[in-house]
């Protein structure tokens, strides 16, 4: 069967498309990620703004033809943190629904925790690994061992958020940095003691795009990228790229996305501050998610 997910995040918009048998994902048709940025805005205003709307609308035209295209059978179609929080969600919502001519479900900070990791760990084992899945506008942070979850927290931190309180041009970088991460670290005080023998694995444009600078490529690739691992030491030299570069520098000399390179100091340090938080010295990144979540819990059904 062909199946397809989308996820409507709040800076991402993402379409999976796979051949599904017996419960599994076989083969990967195509594997779409474009930038709505949703959530601009939305911590002032409220709203899902015009712009930002039209940009998503444009992006999910494209998707509706891709899986024509592919004859997808099934589709499942969810939103997150910027939907669950914006004032005009139900219109927005009735307008994607229109345009996918499928539901779309505003999934809850816990489920959207549950379905990345479903969709992340291919191996069970018994050490508790950690899934931490930085979005725009939320962070969530899942451990379990052997296909069961033992911990799961959804933050109001996500990559769009910090940049917008923190560093709303290229000064405040510099000037807003401990700020910055002493706001990060006031959530993950609150966090239950995650300390574990696993691994902590990142998803979602953050560490992905940590991930190919880390290997210097000229393009995304993602069969290089997941299940690459980023040292601590490694990761901090990474931010300090990103401090001390402008967006136009991180798009010309490091291939950021254009539509991320503004956003990506923000995410990348929630991803360094968990990696101190949980006093480990490396990370492994992951290309999959939410999106393989969402097919496979379908079938778990």
């Amino acid at each position: 069967m062909i199946c397809a997910s989308l996820d409507i995040g709040t800076n991402t918009l993402l379409l999976l498309i796979a051949e599904v048998k017996d419960g599994n994902i076989v083969n990967v048709l195509t594997d779409e990620h474009q930038i709505a940025r949703l959530g601009e805005g939305l911590d002032k205003t409220g709203i899902i703004s015009d712009n930002a709307v039209l940009r998503a609308t444009r992006i999910l035209h494209d998707y509706k033809n891709i899986m024509a295209e592919h004859k997808v059978e099934l589709v499942r179609a969810s939103a997150t943190s910027a939907m669950r929080d914006a004032n005009n969600s139900s219109e927005v919502r009735q307008l994607f629904e229109t345009i996918l001519n499928s539901p779309i479900e505003i999934i809850a900070g816990i489920d959207e925790a549950r379905l990345s990791y479903l969709g992340t760990i291919e191996e069970f084992n018994d050490d508790s690994d950690i899934v931490l899945d930085i979005g725009g506008g939320s962070t969530e942070i899942i451990v379990g061992k052997n296909g069961s979850i033992s911990y799961c927290k959804s933050l109001q931190i996500g990559a769009v958020r910090i940049t917008e309180s923190f560093f709303p041009d290229f000064k405040s970088k510099s000037s807003n940095l401990e700020t910055a991460k002493e706001h990060i670290n006031n959530f993950f005080r609150d966090l239950e003691s995650i300390k574990t023998n696993g691994n902590l694995i990142a998803v979602a444009g953050t560490p992905t795009t940590i991930a190919a600078i880390d290997l210097k490529l000229p393009q995304f690739n993602a069969h290089l990228i997941h299940n690459h691992r980023i040292e601590l030491n490694r990761l901090e030299e990474i931010v300090d790229i990103f401090v001390s570069k402008t967006s136009k520098e991180l798009v010309e000399d490091y291939n950021v996305h254009p539509n991320r390179a503004d956003v990506i100091l923000g995410g990348a340090l929630i991803l360094l501050e968990f990696l101190k938080h949980t006093g480990k010295s490396s990370l492994l990144v992951s290309c999959k998610g939410l999106r393989y979540g969402l097919i496979l819990d379908m079938f778990k059904k």
